[in-house]
């Protein structure tokens, strides 16, 4: 065994002890205990096992795995997600594939799931990295295959900090689909071979919905009480700091738009009640609309479900990206609001989707703001200009449809390994 494995196996165990004895005592976490020792359920043939970590990776690996039916139509497909939200969305619609947890990176728990899974190859989703994985599903037999592959600034810092340890690691994927000509050299510089490393594109601006059906749209809008005409300010997956600057631009601008309507949509919903607290408005739940209580007039909204955000968009009249006006978060996806047409705004922490925030900036389809002390007049202005707000829409879906094109790619990349590896 290599040095590089040899120390991390001697660590990792460790870890993994005080991570179960955590995970005992914390019980709304406690069903990740599975991933110790996952269920793999039965395939068949050799699946192949496609790895998305959490929400916005089960979002991208949708149109993959679709796109892998297609073209593999007798091959099953085996999906793993590694939090229990990403889980709760894949429950939703795992794109007909079959779901499991992701082992933690134990080499005893991965080599059990990759003998029970028996994958013909493993796809990994953006940089979802594991020493244990990638080296027990290759000493299996089956290629490691990075698909819409990325090294955010974070990680590639980490991974050039540590460079002696990760590049037998790196060394081992059979090919790289990176999102750009900048991705593409980071996994090379931390030991991915050149010649495995091609660039594909950005899957994220084929995997967004382009349209939502009318009818879903009046739906939505008259069972949690948006009239019918009235404007709609949605604030989507929101973090720290993300709902006091709602409150904030909330306050500024409900007397002027008396018929405004505000939805704040929080990324994680473990911290609604703080996420709540910067509001003095009466709030409706979408939760308590599907538990059937009855609209009431509430101008401010919290949608607190899984899976619901892109249907919410729809009926946006502007949306504003959360995890992008203050350091940490780097974003979120700026093409499920724009893909529909609504106009979109984000801040200037958005290094986890450049590609998408310089395409839709670039086409002036969405704005893109310095700081965060610049929404509130932002939103006044756009609330002000229904023409500019049809504009700024009509161009932003634009970018995204002309930037489309990422997973056919991605899927003759896997095709190209699959039938090398045969």
């Amino acid at each position: 065994m290599p040095m590089t494995y040899r120390l991390y196996n001697s660590v990792v165990p460790i870890i993994a002890v005080a991570g179960r004895v955590w995970l005992c005592v914390h019980p709304k976490h406690r069903q990740l205990l599975q991933r110790f020792r996952p269920d793999v359920p039965p395939s068949g043939a050799p699946p192949l096992w496609v790895h998305a970590c959490s929400v916005g990776e089960v979002n991208t690996a949708r149109s993959i795995i679709r796109a892998i039916r297609e073209r593999f139509p007798d091959t099953p497909v085996l999906l793993s997600v590694s939090t229990a939200s990403g889980r709760a969305l894949a429950e939703k619609d795992a794109a007909g594939a079959r779901l499991t947890w992701f082992p933690f990176d134990v080499k005893r728990s991965v080599q059990r799931f990759v003998e029970a899974a028996n994958p013909r190859a493993l796809i990994l989703i953006e940089t979802e990295i594991w020493p244990n994985v990638v080296r027990e599903t290759r000493r299996f037999g089956a290629p490691v295959i990075v698909v819409n592959g990325r090294l955010s600034d974070k990680h590639i810092a980490r991974y050039r900090r540590w460079r002696l340890f990760f590049a037998p690691v790196f060394g081992q994927l059979s090919a790289v689909g990176a999102q750009n000509d900048d991705h593409a050299r980071r996994f090379i510089e931390v030991g991915a071979d050149p010649a495995a490393v091609k660039v594909t594109g950005n899957t994220k601006f084929d995997g967004v919905i382009t349209s939502v059906d009318p009818r879903t749209r009046t739906r939505t809008k008259a069972e949690n009480g948006f009239p019918p005409d009235h404007p709609i300010l949605l604030f989507g997956s929101t973090r720290p700091g993300d709902e006091a600057l709602a409150a904030q631009c909330w306050r500024a601008l409900r007397e002027e738009f008396p018929s405004l309507r505000l939805v704040v949509a929080p990324r994680h919903l473990d911290r609604l009640e703080e996420a709540l607290a910067p509001f003095d408005d009466p709030i409706l739940r979408r939760s308590e609309v599907q538990q059937g209580r009855m609209p009431a007039g509430e101008r401010v909204f919290f949608l607190d479900t899984v899976g619901e955000l892109v249907q919410f968009y729809a009926i946006a009249s502007v949306a504003v990206v959360g995890g992008s006006f203050f350091p940490g978060v780097n974003g979120h996806n700026p093409l499920e609001p724009a893909a529909l047409g609504v106009p979109t705004v984000f801040g200037p922490y958005m290094s986890n989707f450049t590609d998408p925030a310089r395409a839709l900036t670039d086409a002036h389809g969405a704005i893109q703001l310095r700081s965060p002390e610049l929404l509130c007049e932002t939103l006044r202005a756009l609330l002000r200009d229904p023409a500019r707000q049809r504009q700024l829409g009509t161009r932003g879906r634009k970018a995204v449809l002309d930037k489309q094109g990422a997973v056919q790619r991605t899927i003759d990349l896997i095709a190209d390994v699959l039938n090398h590896a045969k």
